[in-house]
Parts: structure tokens; C-alpha cells; sequence
């Protein structure tokens, strides 16, 4: 087993860079996506030493990065490097903090290599996002905002083993072992994922599954997606399986509905969320997210690289509103307190 697969993965890109001076078949590619929003936030009751509403900066997942890729006909070897950037904290930081509950706030959010041939599919190792949120939570995940993406079960990215099917008559498959704990006292791939869409024209169909470790629950989800005209239409269902100590809260579903209108260079866009449980009474570690969710937004593609949002955010109980100097994942009116909280955020990013 590979114990320091950043290292190593930042040491392949550094020689990969250092040959394309000798080699102009090595593609190399920078890219990065800077954002930033101001935003009003307030709670019903806010946490003991913090006020019930403020305003202040928050990042939007910044990162940069760097794709590099070979082909050794028929194959195609590439590998990819992408760090975090919390633009208002000045630092290489996840700014949802989530990074740090698996090994550091401040690791890439991803380092991998991937290996591919036409008929064969591919084969990818590393820092990656995994194939259950590809397939179930993306499909709706599609605001600007720092809020974007919460109203899920799913783990985004893990280190992992990921192997592709190529397309066949719009089918795709994809394995994963996933190192979901970082060795937290389970052995290195712990959890399996699997996968199955399907395409044709502008309709999107998914199923995925997760084989979770020990007694953790098992996680599958539907997702379906579909574009005709300027509209686009999506929504998906995703289902805890309870371990039989779980006592309350048995089995929670995540149910979410997006739809988004595009005019010229504005994009309409609306989510709602339900998540089954209880706030601050249920048993269930794995139910991240409960209660009701709305999400409303607005982009404006100002120029070619540069687009500007503006968001309304709700949710019913504690989750993705955090204190304005979070340093860690510390939801503003407690984890899964009812909080009735709301964000108004307007921001900028910058795409390349």
C-alpha cells in the first residue's frame, strides 16, 4: 500500500512538468476557479459567544490547478494536482473545513493519476471525487455560492481505486474502492461504490450504491436529469440503510428537486431539499442532512471568464450556515439545531 500518495502524486506532476521541456507530446494544462461572496446570514438563536445574524466574506470553493496528460498509443496516461484556496483567510483551505475530518484542512482536493484506452475505459488512482456524488448529488449541485451541494448523504472526495466501462449504447459502469476513513482503524479501501447511468440525447439517468464499512450505513441513490430548451430539469432520491443499532431516525431519505432557465446570459436557478429526522434527536451519524432546504439563484455571465451570482439560502435545521470565523465545521445555531436559517449572498468568480 501507497502511504503518502500526495507526496508522491505531487512528486510525479513536478518531473511530468519538468519533461515537457524535452517532450512536446506532454500536454499540460493550468486551471483554477477564484470565488468570493459577501453575504448576510441570520439564525433563530445562534450558538453561546456568537450573534444570531451577520455580514461578511465568504470563499466559494476557490481552487487551482494542474492537468497533465500523455498518450502512449493506445493508452493515454494523465494525472491532475488541485489545491483549495480560501481566498478571504489567505490560505490553502478547504473552506468547509471537511478536509480536515479526513486527513489535513490544507491537502489537495485532488492528486491523481489515471491511465485510459479508448475500448477499455479507464483506470484512476487518488484524490478524486467519487463516483456515488458524480452520479447522484452533482446532478443537482449546480449553484455558485458557498451553499452549493449540502443537501446530500454523499462523501465528495477520497482517495480511491476508480475504474470506468467506456459507453455502450449510453450505459456506463463505474467500481470504486474508496479509503473513506483514512485508515481509521479499517483497512485502506474500506467501502465499495458502484454505479450505473445511462445517456441519450439530453436525458441523464443514474443509479449508485455504497458499501460502507463496518456499521456504517449503506447508502444508494437515483438521479435524473434532463435539458430541452433552455430549461434543465433535475432531481434525485437518496436512502440511508440503518445498522441495527440505530433506534431512531431508521433508514432517512433525501429527496431534492432543481430546475434551472437560461435567457441569454442569466440562469434562473431553484432547489428544494427534504431530508427525513429530527433535529438535535436522532441517532443516525450518517444523516448529515435533515429537515426542509430551499436554494434560489441567479447567474450572470458578465464576460467570457467572469460570472456574477446572486442567492437566497434556507434550511431548516443547523448544517451549512456557519459562524462568520469558523476554523472548523461549526454550524452557526448548532449541528442539526432547528435554526430556520437564512443567507442572502451576492459574489464574483472568475473561471480559467
Amino acid at each position: 500500500m501507497i502511504t503518502n500518495l500526495n507526496k508522491l502524486l505531487f512528486s510525479l506532476l513536478i518531473l511530468s512538468t519538468s519533461f515537457t521541456i524535452a517532450n512536446d507530446n506532454l500536454d499540460m494544462v493550468a486551471y483554477g476557479s477564484l470565488r468570493i461572496q459577501a453575504e448576510h446570514v441570520n439564525v433563530n438563536k445562534a450558538i453561546d459567544g456568537e450573534d444570531d445574524s451577520y455580514t461578511g466574506l465568504r470563499d466559494a470553493y476557490s481552487r487551482l490547478g494542474v492537468k497533465l496528460s500523455k498518450s502512449f498509443v493506445p493508452l493515454k496516461l494523465s494525472a491532475k494536482l488541485e489545491v483549495p484556496i480560501n481566498l478571504p483567510q489567505l490560505q490553502a483551505e478547504d473552506p468547509s473545513f471537511f478536509g480536515g475530518y479526513y486527513k489535513s484542512n490544507h491537502s489537495p482536493r485532488i492528486a491523481n493519476i489515471k491511465l485510459s484506452k479508448d475500448n477499455l475505459g479507464s483506470l484512476t488512482y487518488g484524490m478524486q471525487w467519487l463516483a456515488y456524488y458524480n452520479n447522484i448529488a452533482y446532478p443537482v449541485d449546480y449553484f455558485s455560492t458557498f451553499y452549493s451541494g449540502f443537501a446530500t448523504h454523499a462523501t465528495f472526495r477520497r482517495e480511491a481505486l476508480t475504474y470506468t466501462t467506456p459507453t455502450f449504447s449510453g450505459l456506463k459502469v463505474t467500481i470504486s474502492g474508496v479509503d473513506l476513513t483514512d485508515n481509521a482503524g479499517t483497512s485502506y479501501l474500506d467501502s465499495r461504490q458502484y454505479a450505473l447511468s445511462y445517456s441519450a440525447n439530453n436525458l441523464l439517468l443514474a443509479f449508485a450504491h455504497q458499501d460502507t464499512y463496518d456499521d456504517r450505513a449503506d447508502l444508494s441513490g437515483f438521479s435524473a436529469s434532463y435539458i430541452i430548451g433552455p430549461w434543465r430539469f433535475a432531481a434525485k432520491y437518496e436512502q440511508l440503510k440503518s445498522n441495527k443499532n440505530v433506534k431512531t431516525n431508521r433508514d432517512p431519505a433525501i429527496v431534492n428537486f432543481y430546475t434551472s432557465y437560461q435567457m441569454n446570459q442569466i440562469t434562473f436557478k431553484a432547489l428544494y431539499s427534504r431530508g427525513d429526522g429530527k433535529a438535535a434527536n436522532n441517532d443516525e451519524a450518517d444523516a448529515y442532512f435533515i429537515g426542509d432546504s430551499y436554494h434560489l439563484g441567479m447567474d450572470y455571465q458578465y464576460q467570457k471568464h467572469i460570472k456574477l451570482f446572486l442567492e437566497y439560502f434556507y434550511e431548516e435545521n443547523a448544517y451549512a450556515i456557519y459562524t462568520p470565523d469558523s476554523e472548523s465545521f461549526s454550524p452557526l445555531a448548532g449541528y442539526q439545531n432547528k435554526s430556520d436559517g437564512k443567507v442572502i449572498a451576492i459574489g464574483i468568480r472568475y473561471d480559467f
